[in-house]
C-alpha cells in the first residue's frame, strides 16, 4: 500500500472519529431538552383527557380557551407545570391483571372534579396510546386522547384528530351497574346511543382495537378502584 493511500485512510479515520464524538456530544447535550419535551407532551395528553375548565389559580377558562387547549391540543404551555403542581395528582393503582398503573385526579379548591387513566392497545399497524378522562361520576367520558401510534394517515390515523376524540365527550362507559363498551361504529353512530361514536372511514380494525382496549382497561380500573370510590 502506498504512502498516499495510508495518509488518506488515516485522515478519513480521524474525520470519522471527530464526527462521531461531535454527534455523541450533541446528543448528550440535547437529551435533557428531549426528555423535557416528552414529559410536557405526556402532561398535555393527560390534561386533554381531564379537560380543566379553569386555570391553575382557579380562574375560569373561556369556552374558546377550553376548545383551543384541550380539543385542538394547543394549550398555553406556561400553565402546564402549574397544573401538575396545584391541580393534578397521580396515584398508582394495582390492577387485577397484575402490575400497577396510574390514576390521575384533577382537583379544584381541594375537591376532585375529574379522573383519568392511561390505556393502550393494538390498532391495525401499531400500538395506540390513550388517556381516558372521566367525569366525577366515574361513568361519563370527559375527554379522551389517542397518540403515539403509526396508524395509516387519513384512515386509522384519524383517531388522533379532534373530530374523532371530541365525540367521545359525554358518552357512557358505565351504566346500570356495569361497564359498557363504547362502540366505534362503521360510519355514523346513532346519535341517541349514549355509548357509540362515529367510525373512521376505511379503518374498521383500528376502531375495533380502540373500543376493545378502552373497554378492557376501564373494566380493570372499575374492579380495582372505581367500585370502591363510588361507595
Amino acid at each position: 500500500m502506498q504512502k498516499d493511500d495510508l495518509t488518506t485512510i488515516g485522515f478519513a479515520a480521524v474525520v470519522c472519529l471527530i464526527a462521531s464524538l461531535g454527534l455523541a456530544g450533541v446528543r448528550t447535550a440535547l437529551k435533557p431538552l428531549q426528555d423535557l419535551n416528552v414529559r410536557v407532551d405526556e402532561q398535555i395528553q393527560i390534561l386533554k383527557a381531564l379537560r380543566p375548565d379553569f386555570k391553575p389559580d382557579g380562574t375560569a377558562l373561556t369556552d374558546e380557551e377550553v376548545e383551543q387547549y384541550w380539543t385542538a391540543g394547543k394549550p398555553d404551555k406556561t400553565l402546564i407545570p402549574a397544573y401538575f403542581s396545584n391541580n393534578v395528582t397521580t396515584n398508582l393503582v394495582v390492577l387485577e391483571e397484575g402490575g400497577t398503573n396510574s390514576l390521575y385526579t384533577l382537583s379544584k379548591d381541594g375537591e376532585p372534579v375529574a379522573y383519568a387513566f392511561p390505556a393502550q392497545g393494538k390498532g391495525l399497524w401499531s400500538t395506540i396510546k390513550s388517556v381516558v378522562g372521566l367525569e366525577k361520576d366515574l361513568a361519563t367520558i370527559r375527554g379522551i386522547t389517542f397518540f403515539g401510534h403509526a396508524e395509516t394517515p387519513g384512515l386509522g390515523g384519524e383517531c388522533s384528530k379532534p373530530w374523532f376524540q371530541s365525540q367521545w365527550q359525554g358518552k357512557l362507559a358505565f351504566a346500570e351497574g356495569a361497564p359498557v363498551q363504547i362502540k366505534v361504529d362503521k360510519g355514523k353512530a346513532d346519535p341517541s346511543d349514549p355509548s357509540a361514536v362515529d367510525g373512521m372511514s376505511g379503518a374498521t380494525i383500528t376502531g375495533n382495537g380502540i373500543q376493545k382496549f378502552v373497554y378492557t382497561t376501564y373494566k380493570e380500573y372499575n374492579s380495582a378502584v372505581f367500585t370502591d370510590m363510588r361507595k
